[in-house]
């Protein structure tokens, strides 16, 4: 029950709500003033009735922590949260960019103080793309939304009073893409060059259109050159020079292709001079069951995508 006491002309409304892990005693407090010529007698029921509004308010409340700054919630959201509910290239992700645009805004302040304002206040202080800046709403949605749930906050500040900085329309920020005649004349220059892991790999692209990921995920298993289909089960991931298979990007990216002739022809080819490199490395070649490797057999970085030689992957 709310101990009440009065003191100069008001009272202190005080609720325990029990001990918190330390053995530290909970406690809630409030203050009510009497509204001028109120009756003793009536002021002594309204501090009652208010004490009992507020204890009931408290009892719902247990769990809050207002004075908690927002640099803590990051760091039990990071702890308790992304582990068990995010893929870990995703919990990576989302750490790297809020210690490099969201902490040094954010961190320092407690979370009752956080508002839609303040979020818009800081998007307009960002000099970054309004794309990054929904990137980075999203990583504070799933924030809060994490505080909401564990009942450490009352609300969250990511509503509709948030305002996200305008993307303008530029065509010279299109994303590029290859046309026609340049894919083409791109698939004339591989072929040109020969035989090289790389060619196969941008060929593969091309011909099917996968994410870079998905393709240096691929598996032998996943080809079936019986009935020309390739089978996407697999992403890879790439986490602080880390890799790993990790399942693909959405549940719809599980998928099946085509495999045309052309390129059924391409992948046979390099799986016969993959089984040369495998018989030149020996035991040592760690995953011969990889359609695209480094030189020793391990995963394949995507870095190598951006060059014309094996030797940045050895």
């Amino acid at each position: 029950m709310a101990t009440i006491s009065k003191r100069k002309g008001a009272y202190q409304i005080i609720v325990s709500l029990g001990y918190d892990e330390a053995g530290k005693q909970i406690r809630k407090t409030t203050t009510y003033r009497i509204p001028e010529g109120t009756t003793p007698k009536k002021a002594e029921k309204l501090v009652k009735e208010y004490a009992m509004e507020f204890e009931k308010k408290c009892k719902g409340m247990i769990d809050l922590d207002e004075n908690m700054k927002y640099s803590e919630l990051s760091e039990l959201y990071f702890k308790n949260y992304a582990p068990n509910k995010l893929k870990e290239v995703t919990a990576y992700n989302y750490k790297k960019q809020s210690e490099l645009h969201i902490l040094p805004y954010l961190g320092s302040m407690k979370l009752k103080v956080i508002t839609p304002t303040t979020i818009t206040n800081m998007f307009a202080k960002m000099e970054v793309q309004p794309s990054t800046c929904k990137k980075i709403y999203t990583i504070l949605q799933s924030v809060f939304s994490y505080a909401l749930e564990s009942r450490l906050i009352k609300e969250s500040p990511c509503c509709a009073g948030v305002i996200l900085p305008k993307q303008k329309y530029n065509a010279e920020q299109r994303k590029p893409f290859l046309s026609d005649s340049q894919a083409k004349e791109l698939l004339n220059m591989l072929d040109e060059a020969g035989y090289s892991e790389f060619a196969v790999i941008i060929k593969t692209l091309l011909y099917t259109g996968m994410r870079a990921g998905e393709c240096l995920a691929l598996q032998w298993n996943d080809l079936d050159f019986d009935n020309g289909l390739i089978h996407i089960r697999h992403n890879l991931a790439d986490v602080g020079g880390k890799h790993w298979l990790d399942t693909p990007k959405t549940k719809n990216s599980i998928r099946t292709i085509g495999m045309s002739d052309t390129l059924k022809a391409i992948l046979q080819n390099h799986r016969e001079e993959q089984k040369e490199k495998i018989k030149n490395v020996g035991k040592t070649y760690k995953y011969p069951n990889m359609v695209f490797t480094s030189t020793t057999g391990d995963y394949k970085d995507r870095s190598c995508l951006l060059y014309t030689s094996d030797a940045a992957d050895e």
